[in-house]
């Protein structure tokens, strides 16, 4: 009597191989495709998921660029903004919906 072989198709392997990977990001909280970023002031920091093609836009930019001065580039642990947290939530809301920004990028 033989004994059958286990075989894997390529679609099984892709669905174990991918439910991995959600667990992982999820682990630490953080979304494919989104960068997590602490934003407010010293006393009182909100975590905010960023999309990461947002991280680009030079409002954004501007606002790492002078947390990298308050901070340092060696600073442990999340990124920090020293902003209100509101204002930003409606920044990323409205530049996510700004379609020129998108559409004017040059290609890599």
């Amino acid at each position: 009597m033989k004994k059958k072989k286990k075989t894997f198709s390529a679609s099984t392997m892709y669905m174990r191989l991918s439910r991995s990977k959600e667990k992982v990001g999820e682990e630490n909280g953080v979304r494919k495709g989104y960068v997590p970023l602490m934003v407010g002031s010293e006393e009182v920091m909100e975590r905010i998921m960023v999309p990461t093609k947002l991280i680009d836009h030079p409002y954004i930019v501007e606002l790492l660029e002078l947390s990298a001065k308050e901070y340092g580039y060696n600073h442990q642990g999340p990124l920090k903004i020293q902003y209100d947290a509101h204002s930003f939530k409606t920044m990323v809301e409205i530049i996510s919906k700004d379609k020129l920004f998108y559409y004017s990028k040059p290609f890599s």
